[in-house]
């Protein structure tokens, strides 16, 4: 299928990723949904220092973040690949892409992985992972000491890639320490568990 030259302006805009993938998160829970992708999206600005990127595999990398799992179903591969091919994107291109994908979070190789890779981490550390380790720790029916024990793990685990990540990440995980020391302090002594 050949693109249009209006389609192939439209591969480098937020919207059309956004309005294909949206629909694959109806079912994933509230720390994972599409309100999670708009977030990393809005940190994408941040992370990027006004340097230029392929926005095409930006928004892509973004809007499919949390759809890792879907490549290994043939269906939601052909669809997906035909959505970017409908974009202007070459075969080469689209197979790349899902390398990318793939390797996003674990070991992001090009910069758009990266920024994708840390614009989610962001997420774990500061007040947003606080927030999130004492949902989950709750949920789990965890002591807040272990839930404070699990929220230093999970706000020091991310290795952030770029500059910017870096930059950012210090702040949030030294904001988020001292609120835990804070929070240890008025706990007082771990209480004693019975073997």
């Amino acid at each position: 299928m050949t693109a249009s030259p209006s389609d192939v302006a439209r591969r480098y805009r937020q919207e059309p990723y956004v309005s294909q993938a949206e629909p694959y998160y109806a079912t994933k829970d509230p720390a994972h949904d599409f309100t999670h992708i708009r977030r990393i999206l809005a940190r994408l600005e941040l992370l990027r220092d006004g340097e230029e990127h392929r926005l095409d595999l930006l928004y892509f990398l973004a809007c499919y973040h949390g759809l890792v799992p879907c490549l290994d179903h043939a269906g939601f591969r052909e669809d997906t690949a035909a959505f970017l091919g409908s974009l202007g994107w070459q075969p080469g291109e689209i197979s790349q892409a899902f390398v990318g994908l793939r390797r996003h979070l674990d070991g992001p190789a090009l910069i758009e992985e990266q920024l994708v890779h840390d614009a989610n981490y962001l997420e774990a550390v500061g007040a947003f992972g606080i927030a999130k380790a004492f949902t989950t720790g709750g949920a789990r029916g965890q002591h807040y000491e272990e839930t404070i024990e699990r929220a230093r793990y999970f706000i020091d685990r991310p290795v952030f890639r770029t500059p910017a990540g870096r930059r950012m990440a210090a702040a949030r995980r030294a904001y988020a320490h001292a609120f835990l020391d804070d929070l240890e302090a008025e706990l007082g002594p771990a209480p004693v568990r019975p073997s």
